[in-house]
């Protein structure tokens, strides 16, 4: 297969299995019946706010400069982001004491256990998915991943 195929199969195929476990996590959320299953299943964050709040959380806290820079996106884009997971009650937002120009972002209590929770359950998809291959296939998959660790750091 030659480069161009195969930056065709991968960005269908990655995408795609993404979203496959985003739909599986909260679909295995509303079929059972606990406070956390709650939480997912009331979930209504999307694909982008939850890397989003991934990355505030690995952080702890950020500049809205610092965050678009981070997740390569406009400040319009941020500032949107923000108000949203802010209404949510997944991040806090506030004014530096030294500098009042300057905004700090920080997830909430509630922003971090929903990472946790959302995180450990998406673990569990992906393992249901990989026990239903083969051997042969599990082990094509493991052969794969020093390709796609490389890819990710070769510019």
């Amino acid at each position: 297969m030659d480069s161009q195929r195969l930056a065709h199969a991968i960005l269908d195929i990655l995408p795609a299995v993404l979203r496959d476990l985003y739909t599986d996590v909260l679909r295995n959320a509303s079929s059972l019946d606990s406070p956390e299953s709650r939480d997912l299943s009331e979930f209504r964050v999307t694909t982008n706010q939850l890397s989003f709040l991934r990355i505030l959380v690995q952080h702890d806290r950020c500049t809205m400069q610092g965050l678009a820079d981070l997740l390569r996106v406009t400040a319009p884009t941020m500032t949107a982001m923000v108000k949203r997971l802010l209404a949510l009650g997944y991040v806090a937002r506030d004014r530096d004491a030294e500098d009042w120009r300057t905004v700090w972002i920080t997830p909430t209590e509630r922003g971090r256990q929903a990472v946790e929770l959302y995180d450990r359950e998406r673990l569990y998809a992906l393992e249901q998915r990989l026990n239903q291959l083969s051997p042969e296939e599990r082990a094509s998959l493991v052969a794969a991943l020093p390709a796609l660790e490389q890819l990710m750091h070769t510019k």
